[in-house]
């Protein structure tokens, strides 16, 4: 299973999926995105797969949606429209898969990349993670379920907080405030990773794919509608004069940073 943007490593019963763009801080591309679509697909329909671990390459999980994209694009809100709507297409079989994700979480999670972890089933995090909402530093709205699943995951206020007045969740905080499931060293992260996989790949599989589903049916109700707001909203801010200022000046600063 060979793909230019991500790594898809079967190991038993478990599918390893490690974003693969470390120079970009495995921001979500629209190539990303496809690839990362296929080879969940992939994990879906192997019967012997019952275990998704998402973890990222280099420093970080995830950073977000592909800034850098955004501010080559000539049309920022058709980019945004195509890049969400791809993602928020994975983010959905995501949360209809049959297959337990975990998300191990070394380094930023910020934007979509927090949006992944929202959609994951377990949280595994080293002392070195942070959550941050950051669309707003880019002057847009959240998507990949970001305003449906946060005040759902850590309540209201704390969302509030995160999304309104950019605060940065620190891994430990992320387990008091139910974002995280487990406070893991990062030498041990992957470790960890495959023992939860294996421990819940030795059970009776049959089980989690139904039990998964009805433990998300009310949480999800109406998930999909609420992520079509979402994009609607995100794409809209495309042509925003202060929305394009703040995209391209974060991709300057971004292509600095690694020179």
């Amino acid at each position: 299973m060979n793909f230019d943007n991500i790594k898809a490593d079967r190991d038993g019963a478990i599918m390893w999926l490690t974003l693969d763009r470390p120079n970009e801080a495995n921001a979500l591309s629209l190539p990303l995105a496809a690839d990362f679509g296929a080879a969940l697909a992939l994990a879906e329909a192997d019967s012997g797969c019952h275990v998704v671990i998402l973890q990222g390459a280099g420093r970080s999980f995830c950073a977000g949606g592909d800034v850098a994209g955004m501010a080559d694009a000539e049309d920022k809100s058709g980019y945004l429209k195509e890049l969400a709507g791809a993602m928020h297409e994975v983010i959905l079989a995501m949360a209809r898969s049959r297959l337990v994700i975990v998300a191990a979480v070394h380094g930023p999670a910020a934007g979509a990349g927090l949006g992944l972890v929202l959609n994951a089933d377990f949280v595994l995090a080293t002392p070195d993670a942070t959550f941050r909402s950051a669309y707003a530093g880019v002057g847009l709205t959240p998507d990949c379920g970001v305003s449906y699943l946060l005040p759902q995951v850590i309540g209201p206020r704390r969302a509030a907080q995160m999304c309104l007045g950019g605060h940065v969740v620190t891994a430990r905080d992320g387990v008091e405030w139910g974002l995280v499931g487990e406070l893991i060293e990062t030498s041990e992260l992957g470790a960890r990773a495959r023992e939860l996989g294996e421990s819940l790949a030795a059970g009776a599989t049959q089980t989690l794919g139904p039990t998964k589903q009805l433990l998300t049916a009310e949480r999800l109700s109406g998930f999909a509608d609420h992520l079509d707001q979402e994009l609607s909203t995100i794409s809209m801010l495309g042509s925003n004069p202060d929305t394009e200022r703040r995209i391209d000046a974060f991709a300057r600063g971004r292509a600095k940073s690694r020179h």
